[in-house]
């Protein structure tokens, strides 16, 4: 039995830019990640990039007009 080829693939980088935050690469597009308890209000945090990337997906299957 062969192996059919992957259809897509992904590939995200994340490193810690200071106590503060991270950055996310991916292709040619970078997200400031907010990883400090109390919050940084120039990044998204875990829970609004959860959300940004499900609104994302919504809308890029929903029909435009």
């Amino acid at each position: 039995m062969s192996i059919a080829p992957a259809k897509m693939t992904f590939h995200v980088e994340t490193r810690r830019v200071d106590a503060h935050s991270s950055r996310a690469v991916c292709k040619n597009a970078e997200i400031a990640l907010d990883t400090d308890l109390a919050g940084n209000p120039a990044a998204f945090n875990p829970a609004e990039l959860l959300l940004a990337a499900l609104s994302a997906c919504m809308a890029s299957v929903l029909p435009r007009k």
